[in-house]
């Protein structure tokens, strides 16, 4: 009989302890809820037809509501400036991502965007990888042989890439005043600062749940001051 009540008691004591783990369980679950997941959809810059007007509204609007805590932002320049100002331009800020863009009128050149860190060095070689892709850009663009057959000539499209590749590494490579914008890290009172400098046309600032590297970037080019948008590519390529 006692060995009866003894097997009776088993499935009792098991629907206990299972409560009292589920118990736990929501316990912890409260006081250890699961990390938010990291935003992935953000993004610095303007549209593809905004207005640049709005643009500049918004980005003003977006650093004077930000609070507490370091956020990313995208530091647009009035004009391209060399490694060193837009170096110092940017003090006080973590540098993760610089923008160089080589200005010719009526010719559409290609924005770089390039990582750094907060390391001085880190622009010179961002430079260096920038001159790369531009190399990069042009040997696609030129006709190559194959075997002892020269390749057709190229159209027209063709060969004004590559010349503006090429242009585009002849002057990297010189060191221009090429830097148009950076992405940075700071404290929103550090980011006011920066806005307020004669050299920054804006500074549009990301929400505080932003992940760095997730989210797109689309630096405003100091040129851009209608609409934004595709630029004009009718002038002709100048040799260097």
């Amino acid at each position: 009989m006692s060995r009866l009540l003894g097997c009776g008691r088993i499935p009792i004591v098991v629907v206990v302890v299972s409560a009292v783990f589920v118990g736990l369980l929501y316990v912890v679950g409260l006081t250890h809820p699961p990390a938010r997941p990291a935003v992935g959809t953000d993004r610095l810059g303007p549209e593809n037809g905004q207005l640049v007007e709005e643009y500049l509204s918004q980005s003003s609007a977006s650093l004077a509501g930000a609070r507490a805590g370091a956020r990313w932002a995208l530091v647009s320049l009035r004009a391209g400036l060399d490694d060193e100002a837009a170096w110092a331009v940017t003090s006080g800020t973590m540098r993760s991502q610089v923008a160089f863009h080589v200005a010719v009128p009526q010719v559409a050149t290609p924005t770089l965007l390039v990582p750094v860190t907060d390391i001085r060095r880190s622009l010179d070689l961002a430079r260096g990888q920038a001159v790369s892709d531009a190399q990069a850009d042009a040997v696609s663009a030129n006709p190559s042989t194959a075997g002892d057959r020269p390749a057709p000539a190229p159209d027209p499209d063709t060969a004004r890439s590559a010349a503006i590749a090429r242009l585009v590494v002849r002057r990297l490579s010189g060191d221009c005043a090429c830097v148009v914008a950076l992405v940075v890290r700071g404290l929103p009172s550090t980011l006011r600062q920066l806005a307020a400098r004669p050299q920054v046309r804006a500074v549009e600032v990301l929400p505080a749940d932003a992940a760095g590297g997730r989210f797109a970037v689309v630096p405003l080019l100091p040129e851009t001051t209608g609409r934004v948008g595709p630029s004009v590519d009718t002038g002709p390529v100048p040799p260097a």
